[in-house]
């Protein structure tokens, strides 16, 4: 079933607003997984030269884990995490089906133990994957400060785009708020800053 023009102009609100929120939140520190950015952008065809630029600054900061030392290793630690994941998952079904079945009841009990050890190893080497991730990217924050003017003018571009689609999809402007890491983009007022997050409305 085919969607009516103000369904479609609702759903393409719905994105252009988590893009907004997806490059703020990339320009604030916050986010560096620029993969669902890029998605969006492509989704909703968005085309010209700050588009052009927007998506291969948003390719550079995705490759920039890859370029550092340290990265042969921290996606060795992601591999041991996913394999140690899927064995501890492996080894909970094992148990369960000895305890269903009323089966060595003691090997189930050690089986159910060592599944919990190595789901537990399996959250340490993801997080430390994510500490090192993260320090990769802030160590190059003087680089993504450089972006910071092109990020914003996106973001503003796409708010004017909003308002357009917002009056098709027949939503009030009154009826839509952000909750963004910066304040100062243009046709936004902020109502409200609580630890860093501004809650922002629509002039």
């Amino acid at each position: 079933m085919s969607l009516t023009p103000r369904e479609k102009s609702r759903r393409k609100a719905k994105i252009i607003k988590e893009l907004i929120e997806e490059l703020d939140a990339i320009r604030a520190f916050r986010l560096f997984n620029t993969s669902r950015a890029l998605r969006y952008i492509s989704e909703l065809r968005l085309e010209g030269d700050l588009w052009r630029e927007v998506q291969i600054v948003l390719k550079t900061i995705a490759l920039w884990p890859t370029q550092d030392k340290s990265f042969p290793r921290i996606k060795r630690a992601d591999s041991i995490a996913d394999i140690l994941f899927m064995a501890s998952f492996a080894g909970m079904i094992g148990s369960l089906i000895l305890m269903l079945l009323n089966l060595e009841l003691f090997l189930a009990y050690i089986l159910l133990l060592s599944t919990l050890v190595l789901m537990n190893l399996s959250y340490i080497l993801k997080f430390y994957v994510s500490v090192k991730i993260r320090n990769i990217y802030l160590s190059r924050r003087s680089e993504l400060e450089g972006y910071d003017g092109l990020l914003k003018k996106a973001v503003d571009n796409l708010l004017f785009r909003l308002r357009g689609e917002l009056k098709k999809a027949g939503i009030g402007l009154s009826e839509v708020d952000f909750k963004l890491y910066n304040g100062d983009y243009a046709g936004l007022v902020v109502e409200e800053e609580k630890k860093g997050v501004y809650k922002l409305k629509f002039k």
